[in-house]
């Protein structure tokens, strides 16, 4: 699904998840360990793959370039919100 990352990622903005590891999140367990999920902020859609632990009630995760064992790209907070889930880019 690299063809997803295609615009830059905005910073300070949460994007709503979509889809984690195939299917609609239900708790944040679901975002640890190995993991990828789908993101979207109005018509931008961003797919993540790294590895993600849960940390004072978010979860953060580490994106990877090429999967799960890549160089780090950014690290993205996940919690649960009104909305359901968002991930925020929260840096390296």
């Amino acid at each position: 699904m690299s063809e997803l990352r295609t615009q830059p990622v905005v910073s300070g903005r949460s994007y709503l998840v979509d889809r984690v590891g195939g299917r609609a999140p239900r708790d944040l367990e679901d975002f640890t360990g190995e993991t990828s999920f789908l993101l979207t902020l109005g018509p931008h859609v961003h797919e993540v793959v790294g590895v993600g632990r849960v940390q004072d009630g978010v979860v953060r995760v580490h994106e990877k370039s090429g999967g799960p064992g890549g160089k780090d790209v950014r690290v993205w907070c996940v919690r649960r919100t009104e909305r359901g889930f968002e991930a925020e880019h929260a840096g390296r």
